[in-house]
């Protein structure tokens, strides 16, 4: 070929590939901060969306005061048979169209986590925008109405409700984050079983303070009458949604799932029985170890709990600079986290989920076993027994060998 005929080549593709052909523009979009999922009374889903205002946070007017003020976010829903119906008609409703890419959190009513959460997986891993690291709530009414309540002094309602998430798996691990992509790995384990964080409004609820908590005004009290807060665990089994456990139950389990990063553990002296006065361990590390053992009849689960932490509050009367003192904290630290995980796997047994996963333990523990009782599981599981171990550890008692009130 010559020279010219490369030139004429080289320019024909220029000129075909255009490099800016399937551009997007940010003013042609709608980002959503969170994603709300109800299943309605006729069988319809309704996906609600809470969209961002750019306008209100570029100019500060978000979360403040004056006629002029808008919020920073928007909500509207749209009921559909599909989720995916549901994300192309918002078209109709909205001049921008839905862009869930950076969406930080699905939150689930009840009675649509109840349906079950396998429509949901679907969609997220199957379209191209939904990322499936996104934070799932649940709910215990509508997740359209949680939507809609803002969560002074944060501006962006879903935003504030992931970094609470977040910062909770972090500090308490009570309530461990659930991503969608979890929630798909626990549908496909021997298990099929997993723990999602429930959020409710708390506080005097009546329609004049519900009515406040979707307004702006909400931002002008230094304490708001309703807030959203994280109240307790939801179980899922084959993703839907079988009951719920309260924070100590769930502390327990979250011990036996291997999922507690830092928590506190309060516990009662041993020399004042009668007297409702606790002392405070703040848990810096949790090391749970679980051996999956076979008896004759069923299975046992060998749990092996070290802790270690910092003794930040305590009405002990003890002289704690002593060797004896401490290590009587110290077994009493190590009842209270054995009563913890003994409360939580009660729980489980009475419902029958196997949250914790111990199916797919005894899967790999025992592969050939595991073929007969895999059928019966639910039963099998209620049988389990464990054998509880647990070594605590004050590393740092403080500086005060007694308690500030201590008269002796």
């Amino acid at each position: 070929m010559s020279q010219l005929g490369r030139f004429i080549l080289v320019l024909a593709i220029l000129f075909i590939l255009a490099g800016c052909w399937n551009r997007v523009e940010l003013n042609e979009l709608w980002v959503t901060a969170a994603t709300g999922v109800d299943m309605m009374d006729d069988g319809q889903w309704m996906v609600s969306y809470q969209i961002i205002v750019p306008s209100a946070i570029a100019n500060g007017t978000g979360g403040g005061t004056g006629g002029s003020s808008q919020p920073a976010s928007h909500v509207f829903s749209v009921k559909s048979k599909t989720y995916n119906q549901a994300l192309s008609y918002s078209n109709l409703k909205t001049s921008r169209r839905i862009y869930v890419a950076h969406n930080r959190v699905v939150f689930i009513g009840k009675r649509a986590a109840e349906k079950g959460m396998d429509r949901l997986i679907d969609f997220y891993l199957r379209n191209t925008e939904a990322r499936e690291m996104v934070n799932i709530i649940v709910t215990d009414g509508l997740a359209s109405d949680l939507l809609k309540k803002l969560l002074p002094p944060e501006k962006l309602q879903g935003a504030a409700m992931a970094e609470l998430v977040n910062k909770e798996s972090d500090i308490l691990s009570l309530f461990p984050k659930v991503r969608v992509y979890d929630l798909a790995l626990s549908m496909n384990s021997d298990s099929k079983s997993i723990g999602v964080p429930v959020a409710e409004l708390i506080g005097e609820r009546d329609h004049q303070n519900e009515q406040e908590a979707e307004s702006l005004d909400v931002f002008k009290k230094t304490s708001a009458p309703l807030r959203l807060a994280l109240t307790k665990l939801g179980v899922f089994q084959n993703g839907k949604l079988k009951g719920f456990l309260n924070k100590k139950e769930s502390l327990g389990v979250s011990y036996l799932s291997q999922k507690v990063n830092n928590t506190e553990v309060s516990f009662p002296c041993g020399e004042q029985p009668s007297r409702e006065m606790y002392s405070s361990l703040l848990v810096n590390s949790a090391n749970v170890k679980l051996t999956p053992r076979k008896t004759s009849s069923h299975y046992t689960i060998q749990v092996e709990v070290k802790i270690n932490g910092t003794l930040n509050e305590t009405t002990c009367t003890k002289d704690i600079s002593k060797t004896k003192a401490i290590h009587d904290l110290e077994k009493e630290i190590s009842k209270e986290v054995t009563k913890t995980i003994n409360e939580g796997w009660a729980k489980l047994q009475e419902l029958g989920v196997d949250v914790t996963g111990f199916a797919d333990r005894i899967h790999r523990r025992f592969p050939k076993e595991w073929e007969m009782v895999k059928k019966d599981w639910e039963q099998e599981f209620k049988k389990i027994e464990l054998d509880i171990r647990v070594d605590a550890r004050i590393q740092r008692p403080g500086l005060l060998q007694k308690h500030i009130g201590s008269q002796t």
